[in-house]
């Protein structure tokens, strides 16, 4: 994909959000099944037991487990440094607060849409927002470490973003980004959308796609296998940039960060199939 067509469909997704920004948003209150596991897979490896109890192991893991490399949480060990990329309405840090009941939550959180944003309700934790354009400044040739001002965190997560980057290249890069932001031995969690296993879904993307380029005046080359243009609603012109992820590009984009960070969870969870969304949990080396 060249880079013009990479800034029209950044456009074409940050004008969708701006304007359904309400109508988005209340359809996205519930949490995730994936959460769930992820928040356990990350919990578990950083030593913090749920319901914000800290467990023995969290003493042995800050320690560095006398590995001389420093330690994963923070000095101070009844907090979770979080940061999250592409926040949306908040939703999984209300998620976190009810997992993590009475744990000390700091989040750093990040997105482009304001107004999804200001939509928030019911949190309780401190979080600072920021508001950037990632997408906009990966494709200038930034990386994801200049588009932001978060502190090296405990946790980075990324939901429901990753199919709104466009190219592999770029996607490999956030995902080094999130493991930059993390401690040695924190821990990173995406979800990658994979909406064409669903039959409905695909059916609606295959038309929708074709009159969102013809309108942009895109020609279906011009994007990459597994690109589309999604409808919103039957808004006239509504239109969103997601792409399927392949079983294989997953397991390409955990190779592209192996050198960093180890692999330790991968499933599937989400609609009505269980199967919407592909999860990938890694730890970061302790001496990265």
């Amino acid at each position: 994909m060249d880079t013009k067509t990479a800034e029209i469909l950044c456009k074409t997704t940050a004008d969708f959000y701006r304007a359904q920004a309400a109508s988005f948003s209340a359809t996205r209150t519930a949490p995730w099944h994936g959460w769930v596991r992820c928040v356990d897979a990350m919990t578990k490896a950083l030593g913090v037991m749920r319901r914000g109890v800290l467990s023995s192991a969290h003493a042995q893991f800050s320690a560095g487990e006398g590995s001389g490399c420093g330690g994963v949480l923070s000095a101070d060990s009844s907090a979770l440094s979080v940061f999250d990329l592409a926040c949306g309405n908040l939703r999984f840090e209300r998620y976190l607060e009810e997992a993590l009941l009475g744990a000390n939550l700091r989040v750093h959180a990040v997105d482009s849409c304001d107004e999804l944003v200001a939509s928030a309700d019911g949190l309780s934790a401190p979080v600072t927002y920021e508001s950037s354009d990632i997408v906009g400044g990966l494709i200038e040739g930034l990386p994801l470490s200049r588009l932001h001002h978060a502190p090296q965190s405990d946790v980075a997560v990324s939901f429901g973003f990753l199919h709104h980057v466009p190219g592999e290249e770029l996607r490999v890069r956030v995902l080094e980004g999130l493991i930059d932001v993390v401690r040695p031995g924190g821990c990173v969690a995406v979800s990658l959308w994979q909406f064409m296993n669903n039959p409905s879904l695909a059916a609606k993307a295959e038309v929708t796609h074709a009159q969102a380029i013809g309108a942009l005046g895109l020609a279906p080359d011009e994007l990459d296998e597994g690109d589309y243009l999604l409808g919103w609603k039957n808004v006239e012109g509504a239109w969103r940039y997601c792409h399927h992820f392949s079983d294989e590009e997953v397991d390409r984009l955990v190779a592209a960060v192996s050198d960093r960070a180890r692999l330790i969870d991968a499933f599937e969870a989400d609609g009505r199939t269980g199967a919407m969304n592909r999860y990938v949990v890694l730890q970061k080396d302790v001496c990265a």
